[in-house]
């Protein structure tokens, strides 16, 4: 924070929001690769359907929906959260745009 304000450095801010960004796409690309085979596994019942082999089924369903919704969301908010700070920088580049050429019309 300056003297006079907050410097925002929108070429690091936007570089920040790229890199966010493909954080994001690889967690869904991994959440996609990955995950198939969790949810394939869990549709097989390699585990069985005797009484022992559905106790599992049941609490590795849970576990397995919870991991797997975890993880696509956790993809889809990354990239969200990147979209906002390009929003936010071009919103704040687009205010201080306006408040300059307003003071360029003020005479002293």
């Amino acid at each position: 924070m300056s003297r006079h304000g907050i410097d925002l450095d929108p070429s690091a801010a936007l570089a920040a929001a790229r890199r966010l960004n493909l954080a994001g796409q690889s967690l869904g690309r991994e959440r996609a690769l990955s995950g198939g085979p969790i949810e394939q596994a869990g549709q097989d019942r390699p585990w069985g359907d005797d009484e022992l082999g559905r106790a599992f089924a049941s609490r590795y369903a849970d576990g397995a929906v919870m991991l797997l919704t975890l993880w696509r969301d956790a993809a889809h908010h990354t990239i969200e959260l990147s979209e906002g700070i390009v929003t936010a920088v071009v919103t704040t580049q687009g205010v201080d745009a306006a408040e300059q050429a307003r003071l360029a019309q003020v005479t002293v």
